[in-house]
This record gives C-alpha cells, structure tokens and sequence, in this order.
C-alpha cells in the first residue's frame, strides 16, 4: 500500500489530513504531516498503519478531531508543500530556458550550416536522380512509368524536408527579433502574431 491510496481512505473521514498528507512531498514537508497526524494518532507512521487508524471506531474518531482542530495547522503544511514545490519547478524551468537560449544564441557552424547543407545535399541527389532516370528511360523506354513514379516520391520527400528545414529556419529567425512565428492556418486567417 502506498500514501496515495491511504489518502483516498483518510479522504472519506478527514478532508484536510488527506490533502496534507497528499500534497506534493517537497522538502519532507507531507512527510511531516503523516508523521504529526500518526504520531498523534498513535499508530505506525505508514500508509497501512493510517488506513488500519480508519478501521478502528475509536482512532477514527481521534482522527476526525485531529482533523478539525488541526485543520489550519494542515492547511498551512499543505500551502508550504505546493510552494516548495512551485519553487522547484521554476528552477527547474529557468534552468531549461536558460539552456535553451544558450543554444539558440549560439551560431556555430553546425547550427548556421546544416540547413544549407541540406538544400544543396537535396538539390545534387535530385540532379543525381534525374540522370539515372533519365539513363534508365534511354537504356529502357518502356520502363517510363516506373521512372515517373520514382522520381515522383523522390521529389516529394526530398522536398518536405527541405520545407520543414526552411520553415524552422524563418521560425528561428523570427523569435530572434522577438517575434511570434505564425503557423499556416494564422496566415490562412490573416492574422500574424
């Protein structure tokens, strides 16, 4: 059995012990609450030992006060736990942003080429492709059809990814001059961000 489950069980006599206990458990703060609410309760600091209090006529009666003279003294443990944990997280965040523009603001070669190496990668294999097929239509005419129909596909594949790379690359831009990048259906209505 784990505290999820002991709390479902505790919800049902006492609201404010079950979101104490429940609440994020940052900095052992909603483990200080199981410990303050067994302790008092007298029963193992353990989920099963919190359900068992929930059995028993009397500790859940004893549970029921804890929780209605505690309430304001849970409350706050609870309200402490979803900060520490809001504060966690946006350091957690802060730390991938800054990442983030660090990558961004960095125009090595890699970073500033790779996409240009892509257009001219697509342009020679499609120059490369033509003339095969253009070999295989000379050496072989009736396999006309087949030619088409490859170099149909091969264009079309070639060609998306050097679309998404473009789009990328005018998006990249765009958010360096501090602007939103539209989507398609944004310029399909008009509107630009």
């Amino acid at each position: 059995m784990d505290w999820r489950t002991a709390v479902e069980e505790v919800a049902k006599y006492a609201p404010a012990v079950a979101t104490a206990i429940g609440g994020p458990g940052v900095g052992g703060i909603t483990a200080g609450a199981a410990s303050m609410v067994t302790g008092l309760l007298g029963v193992e600091n353990s989920p099963a030992g919190l359900v068992a209090a929930t059995q028993d006529p009397e500790k859940r009666a004893e549970l029921i006060r804890i929780n209605n003279e505690h309430r304001e003294k849970l409350e706050r443990m609870r309200l402490d736990a979803e900060a520490a944990h809001a504060a966690e997280e946006t350091a957690r965040l802060a730390e991938i942003n800054k990442t983030i523009r660090a990558e961004l603001g960095t125009d090595g070669w890699w970073r500033a080429g790779w996409r240009p190496f892509n257009g001219w990668m697509l342009a020679l294999s499609l120059a490369s492709v033509n003339l095969g097929l253009v070999a295989v239509v000379i050496m072989d005419p009736a396999r006309l059809a087949e030619v088409v129909d490859v170099l149909i596909w091969s264009v079309v594949a070639q060609g998306a990814v050097q679309g998404v790379n473009i789009k990328q690359r005018s998006n990249d831009k765009a958010r360096q001059l501090g602007m939103q990048p539209g989507g398609f259906m944004d310029l399909v209505k008009g509107v630009r961000k």
